[in-house]
């Protein structure tokens, strides 16, 4: 009988590993000492590098009136002072002002009304993360607290309107000398000081139940009512500065520590994939050993 010897073949096996930065940290450089220079100037950018902004028409242009008067630039800083003592309104009433883009003047005068409720909302919202926010340690509950803020709608009831104002901006592109028009109207609103209490109360009321937050949380939350009821319509550029400043940073903090949770759940799942293919790997390699031992055994039957 002719016995042909089978040869046993041996597996080779490349295991690649994948390595995942995390980006870590580097180690602070310390600068060398510079002498701080108190009349250091930013860089501004040249007139044929920005785009021309002009206004070309505005309410009661033909009467006289100036394109952006002094009251209304005071209301878009937040204080009303101004507009009262011109429109006479009594200083205890509460005055707001509303502002909307369109390609028609009647177009952004319907959406600066539709939009009043929603621009008060974001005032409210604003001071509820600047102020709450800043001494909340747990991503979680800033989360909660944004979320419930953005989503807490602002009904306004007892309104008078007591004027608007547009103005038909052009804009000639710096690059290409393009132009394009819109306008824009502001419409001021009054109400009693009590209805802007309740508005508040109600605001911050919605707030706390409309979220799972601590019950530290809207301690603070409800102790922004009597602030409040204070800063009514009156701020000054500080004051507004430094409320934008929190509210900015409130909001850098949460995306960092949302990109910070996004990394560590790619971290895990690479992890997790990383570990499937390493079992998925050595599955195959036993199965692979197994067969060579088959292999081997039906060999040494074959040569006995």
């Amino acid at each position: 009988m002719k016995k042909s010897l089978l040869k046993l073949s041996g597996f080779a096996f490349i295991c690649a590993t994948t390595f995942i930065s995390c980006g870590s940290t580097p180690k602070p450089v310390t600068p060398a000492p510079v002498t701080p220079d108190p009349v250091r100037k930013v860089e501004e950018p040249k007139e044929d590098e920005i785009d021309k902004v002009l206004v070309v028409d505005w309410t009661d242009r033909a009467l006289g009136e100036v394109s952006a008067p002094t009251w209304l630039k005071n209301m878009r800083r937040g204080n009303s002072d101004t507009f009262k003592e011109l429109w006479s309104i009594p200083s205890e009433r509460v005055v707001k002002i509303s502002m909307a883009t369109g390609k028609t003047e009647a177009t952004a005068q319907a959406l600066s009304r539709a939009g009043f409720a929603y621009t008060q909302a974001a005032e409210l919202n604003q001071k509820v993360i600047g102020r709450v926010g800043q001494g909340l340690n747990d991503a979680g509950q800033l989360e909660a607290l944004f979320v419930a803020a953005s989503e807490t709608k602002a009904e306004m009831a007892g309104l008078r309107e007591e004027t608007g104002f547009y103005q038909k901006i052009r804009t000639i592109n710096a690059d290409t000398k393009a132009k394009s028009e819109k306008y824009v109207y502001y419409t001021v609103y009054s109400m009693s000081k009590e209805t802007w209490d309740a508005l508040c109360k109600k605001y911050l009321m919605d707030l706390m139940g409309g979220a799972d937050l601590e019950t530290e949380t809207q301690k603070k939350i409800g102790a922004l009512f009597s602030e409040m009821k204070e800063d009514a319509d009156k701020k000054d550029l500080k004051q507004q500065a430094e409320e934008e400043a929190a509210y900015k940073a409130q909001i850098a903090r949460l995306e960092a520590e949302r990109a910070k949770a996004n990394a560590d759940a790619a971290k895990a799942n690479a992890e997790t994939a990383k570990t499937a293919a390493k079992a998925k790997e050595m599955s195959a390699q036993e199965a692979q050993t197994k067969a060579a031992a088959e292999e081997a055994r039906d060999l040494s039957e074959f040569l006995l």
